[in-house]
């Protein structure tokens, strides 16, 4: 049998008397056989005393914490070495996970609970998407290692989620964001180099489709012979396209270390943030909605509209073509002229 106490620490002022307090709970006895002294590392008393029934039916090596069985899920991403981005996002997903429920046994966890976590939740529609996608992959891994039985996540329902609104720069967009990067303000640690930078960057977005993390990492090695290598972080895809004039004059006219728009200091994170604030504020300056992924669109939207397969347009995008064909479908000219031909066949007089 099993018996919770709290060890109280010396400055607690309940320590003499019975009270609820934040010191922290212990057990001791006996289970299957063996003395049993440990701290639960929790303050919650509710959640201790669900936490020793759990071991007293399943064992205690079956009944893991939350902390620990999240340790051992990011684990997995580290040793397949996934996306610096894909980890820090199920890292403070752990963290929300242990802010409401507290570090209790994943075999506690109810669909309830999962439920009132979910509602807790105050983000936009897609972002509750990838979120539940990845709660119900964390729940996956742990039943697959039978510390919960089922998993309580795969019962939330998805939000609707509209047709992702594609919006590419119109033409007189492009000129206005380019003619803004001469009255871009010049101060900052770059001073009047910092409009040269900007020029840079946009001209590499513009002209490469990369992805904005993708762009702040841009080295010296990645052009070569006039050709841009992409290796996109997200998924590891490489493909190599001719280098516009445009990014290679831009580019001869930076001083730079390793990378062109990094100092290679700090975290990719906070130097891809960096970048976003860059943008916004360029965006103010021309009075256009810059965006890093409306660049990308673009290029998209351009290869489409001028007849490039969707293979290749997502081989160039470091995308499937069922993401291509998803969020372009409406441009895909070879689409678009069957239906053509397909409406034109009903205009026929049948004789």
């Amino acid at each position: 049998m099993l018996t919770l106490y709290r060890r109280h620490r010396a400055n607690c002022r309940f320590s003499s008397r019975k009270a609820k307090c934040s010191c922290p709970i212990w057990v001791q006895g006996i289970l299957d056989g063996v003395k049993f002294r440990k701290s639960l590392d929790l303050t919650n008393w509710e959640g201790a005393t669900k936490k020793i029934r759990d071991w007293e039916i399943h064992g205690p090596k079956n009944v893991i914490s939350i902390s620990e069985a999240y340790d051992r899920f990011l684990a997995q991403f580290e040793v397949n070495r996934s996306s610096p981005a894909t980890i820090q996002k199920h890292r403070l997903l752990k963290r929300e996970c242990f802010d409401f429920f507290g570090d209790v046994p994943v075999r506690t966890l109810t669909v309830d609970d999962v439920s009132r976590f979910r509602e807790s939740w105050t983000v936009g529609v897609q972002t509750t998407v990838y979120k539940i996608g990845r709660l119900r992959s964390f729940f996956k891994f742990c039943v697959e290692r039978e510390w919960i039985e089922k998993n309580p996540a795969k019962f939330l329902k998805l939000p609707k989620v509209d047709n992702l609104d594609v919006k590419p720069y119109e033409t007189s967009e492009l000129q206005k964001v380019m003619s803004a990067i001469d009255n871009y303000p010049s101060w900052g640690i770059y001073g009047e180099k910092n409009r040269d930078r900007v020029r840079a960057f946009v001209s590499v977005l513009r002209w490469t489709g990369m992805r904005i993390g993708d762009a702040v990492q841009l080295d010296a090695s990645k052009i070569v012979n006039g050709q841009v290598i992409l290796r996109t972080e997200k998924n590891g895809k490489r493909v190599s396209i001719p280098a516009h004039p445009e990014i290679l004059a831009a580019l001869n006219e930076l001083e730079h270390g390793i990378y062109y728009f990094w100092s290679g200091n700090g975290t990719i994170h906070s130097a891809t943030t960096d970048w976003w604030r860059t943008l916004k504020r360029l965006g103010k300056v021309a009075k256009v909605h810059v965006h890093a992924h409306r660049f990308r669109h673009s290029l998209a939207v351009e290869l489409l509209s001028k007849g490039v397969s969707v293979s290749e347009v997502a081989a160039i995008l470091g995308n499937s073509p069922r993401i291509i064909e998803k969020h372009y479908s409406q441009w895909i000219q070879a689409r678009q002229n069957s239906l053509n031909a397909a409406v034109r066949e009903t205009w026929k007089v049948q004789s």
